[in-house]
Parts: structure tokens; sequence; C-alpha cells
């Protein structure tokens, strides 16, 4: 891919509050995927870097929780103001950085700012209980914090990633070491900035770039509590491993392969409207994308047709222009992975309805790929049973409810699945038997901080929202006090006299 001539910046690690030299001289380039454009030299951090961050947040852990409530309650506020009053630099950046349409990474900046607010308000929340276990004792257990969390980011959403992960770890009372993804890593770094001109400690948040060895020294750092990733099952496998050997806790957001199941009473206007959305958004680089649909049989013909005149108004091209639905792949390594799916979709018998080429005479310099629809889909096909993280959508056709479940749940993931009925014995029988963390009925993707998100077999454990992101970011201790003399005591009671 050929590149712009521009003057790129230097972007330093983020520790301490405020950019400081690495200790290691190697860099890596931040890319626009539109166009080739290298928008910066990016510090490549090494663990000496991830020492010092974690060293830091440590103390500055220590300084917030002095603070009381209501301080700590006002910073995370004046994130929020300044997140959403940032909104439009924050989605430039991430537009350029990866590609994501900026009228998507605008929506992002509002969405990140509710977020704070929410997790603002959960700061003088975190209670514990009471429970009258014993006579003329109190026992009650508290939440504390588990100290530094360590934040592995995903490189396909990383405003919203960042607030999701950042804000519940210290509206908890912890301090963060944040290591972006090398794909995506400039906006990680304003957000950081913005947090510490609103009033934090000095070092709260830390960010420090760079790839798997960054990673790996913050999966693997004594001085961390807890860890969050958001990527794929192979990193997320060895994360955990690396978290076991000090017994940190771990929340793992994996990969998915959701079904989109369409019976024949649904809506079919709006369930042909979300399929489409829910996996060409983005450029289908979305852990929830819909990338299975699974149409009953009735009403195949006309469903796939749908479709397929849908699909081709959708406008592929500049992330940057309000009117383009999709942009390009985030990265060549994404490219060169979607590409090579197209070609085994066809070398296995699957016919490409709509899509399925690289438009280089329109965008030559740029990672696009077009919508592709593929229908004739078996289920024993790789593009039907692995994750693609691409605009692929592969059909399937289904007859009865037992079939639909069966596809469903035939694949290693199970992160979400949509369902489309108007039949609500039956919305709630498949929402029972779909193996999915999260069951959206008639709907796509809706996400609220209050809400549980999280998968189930390989597509990860534990959630970064509501109650599981409390408990991602703490540990419980128990207190049981004898209040009253007359209540016994355990002990021996022959140790006494001559």
């Amino acid at each position: 891919m050929s590149t712009h001539s521009v003057t790129p910046v230097r972007e330093l690690p983020f520790i301490g509050g405020a950019p400081r030299e690495p200790h290691s001289s190697a860099t890596f380039e931040a890319v626009n995927p539109a166009n080739g454009e290298i928008l910066a030299h990016v510090a490549d951090c090494d663990a000496v870097d991830v020492d010092r961050a974690v060293s830091v947040a440590g103390a500055a852990q220590r300084e917030w929780m002095s603070w009381d409530a209501g301080r700590r309650i006002a910073v995370l506020l004046r994130w929020a103001d300044a997140v959403e009053q940032q909104r439009a630099e924050l989605g430039e950046t991430d537009t350029r950085n990866m590609g994501r349409v900026l009228r998507e990474a605008l929506g992002d900046g509002a969405a990140s700012a509710r977020m704070i607010r929410y997790w603002a308000g959960q700061v003088d929340r975190m209670t514990g209980h009471q429970v009258p276990a014993n006579s003329g004792h109190l026992s009650y257990t508290t939440r504390e914090p588990l100290g530094v969390i360590g934040v592995i980011m995903p490189w396909n959403g990383p405003v919203g990633s960042f607030c999701s992960r950042v804000a519940p770890a210290i509206a908890c009372g912890n301090a963060a070491v944040v290591k972006p993804s090398e794909m995506s890593p400039l906006s990680a770094l304003r957000l950081a900035a913005l947090l510490s001109e609103a009033g934090a400690p000095e070092g709260l948040v830390n960010v420090v770039t760079g790839g798997g060895v960054t990673g790996a020294a913050v999966a693997e750092h004594p001085g961390i509590g807890g860890v969050t990733f958001t990527g794929s099952v192979p990193t997320g496998r060895r994360i955990a491993h690396a978290a076991a050997e000090t017994f940190k806790k771990t929340v793992l957001e994996l990969g998915g392969k959701s079904p989109n199941i369409v019976f024949e009473d649904a809506d079919l206007d709006a369930a042909g409207r979300g399929a489409l959305w829910g996996v060409f958004n983005n450029a289908g680089q979305v852990c929830v994308a819909g990338t299975r649909l699974l149409v009953q049989r009735s009403i195949a013909p006309e469903f796939i047709e749908q479709l397929r005149r849908r699909a081709a108004r959708i406008r592929v091209g500049d992330p940057m222009d309000p009117k383009t639905h999709m942009g390009p792949l985030a990265s060549q390594q994404q490219f060169e992975r979607v590409s090579n799916y197209l070609r085994i979709a066809r070398d296995e018998g699957a016919r490409v309805l709509s899509g399925g080429g690289t438009p280089k005479d329109t965008h030559p310099e740029g990672l696009f790929v077009e919508p592709t629809v593929l229908t004739e889909v078996s289920q024993s096909m790789r593009v039907a049973r692995e994750e693609i993280f691409g605009p692929i959508l592969s059909v399937l056709v289904f007859d009865d409810e037992d079939e639909a479940v069966a596809l469903a749940n035939d694949v290693e993931y199970g992160l979400s699945a949509n369902i489309w009925t108007r039949d609500l014995g039956r919305m709630h029988r498949m929402a029972g038997l779909v193996q999915a963390g999260t069951i959206w009925g008639n709907t796509m993707r809706l996400h609220h901080p209050g809400l549980w998100f999280g998968g189930i077999k390989a597509s990860g454990q534990g959630s970064a929202y509501a109650e599981g992101a409390i408990e991602g970011s703490t540990r419980v201790r128990r207190v049981t006090i004898r209040f009253d003399e007359a209540a016994p005591t355990p002990a021996w009671g022959d140790l006494d006299g001559d």
C-alpha cells in the first residue's frame, strides 16, 4: 500500500499524568487505512515502561481512595463533560486511525460520556451485606478495589472500549494501566490526558503503547490485581494463563459468530434492515456482528432478494464523508485476512450474491472490501463457523425451531444472538435454548452500562458491564465482630486452673 507524504507526529506513552519518554527507542506506525497516510510514530513500550506505569498507578490509587466519594464523583463527571465536548476530535482521531466512519465515531464520544456518568453514579454505591449469622455478633462484607487494573484494549472501537473499561475500574476505586491496540492507539492517549485534566491524581490512568510484548508485560505484572481483555480467543487464552500465575481476576470478552435468526412471522422489513446494519456496521469489525443469518425456508427467497437490493445501496468510501455507510478495514493484516476468507468461501462452494470484491479502482490506496452476502452456505463451511471480523454475511436456511437452535449452537462461540419473531412464546423458548451470553429479540446490539454483557463458551468469561464490572474490579472482605460478651467464643475450656 502506498503512503502519502506527510509529517507524522511522535506519540509517547502517558505515564504519571503526562507524556513520558519511553525506556525503549522502538516505535511503530499508526496508519490511516483509508489512504495509507502515516499519522504517527508511536512508542513501542517494553516491560520497563509497564513497570514504571504500575508503580505510579499504585501510588495514585492510594491517593484516589483517600479522597471522599463526592470528590471522586466530581472528577468522573468533569471527565464525562470533557469527553462529550471533545467528541469531534476523538471521533476524527478514531476515523483516521482505524477507519470507523465519522458519523458513528462521533456517536461513540457521546455514548462514552453517558457511560462515565453512569459509573460516577455508582461510586458511593459499592455496598456489601450484613448477615445475621451468629447471635451476639455483627457480620458484614465490604467491597474493596483490587488496586491496579490492567486494561488490554481491542482496535475496533477505541473510544468506547477505553471508557467502558476504565470508568468502572476507577469508579470502584482502582487505578489503571491501559494497553491500547497497536492498530488504533491514538485516542487512548487523549482520553487519559482528559482524565488528568479533569483533576484525577497523576498516574491514576496510564497508557502504555505497544504490541504483544507490552500486553504480556501488563498481564504478567505482579503489581496488577486484575486484567480486562477484549480480543481474539488465542490471545485471550494467553492472557488468562499469564494472569493465572499471580491469581489475577480476569474479564475476557473474546470472539463471536453471532446468529441472526429470522422466522417467517417476523417483521421482515425491520429484520432485513437490522441484518445488514448488524453485520456491515464498522465494516463487520464488531465482536457481536450478526455474521450468520439463519432464515426460515418459507421466506428465504423473498428475504434474500431484499438483502441483495439493500446491500447494493451501501456506500463504501471515505470514512470522513458523512454520506459513507462503510469505511475500510482497520489494517493491512485484517484486509488480508478478510480477502483470504472470500477466497475460501468461493473454494468451498458458497455463492457470492453481492459484493465479494476489493474496490481498488475507486480506492486504490485504501483497505476496502465490498459488503458481501454469501448464499448456498452449509454449516460445515469455514465461513459459517469461524470468526472473520469483516463485512461478510453467510446466509443459511432452516425449516423449524429445532433446526434453528441446532445451527445457532453449532459453533465454538457464545457471545450474542438475535431473534426475529412476533411470537413471544417462541421468542422466550429460543432465548432459553440458544447458547449465548446476550440475546436480542426484534432488535440489534442495544447496550447499557447497567445491563450485563458477556460471553459463554469460547467467547469469554465475566462482563465489563453492570455487576460484572464491579465483580471484576473489586474483592470481597468479610468481617465478624463479637459485641455481646455473653456470646460464646470458640476456645478450649480446659486450659485454666492448677
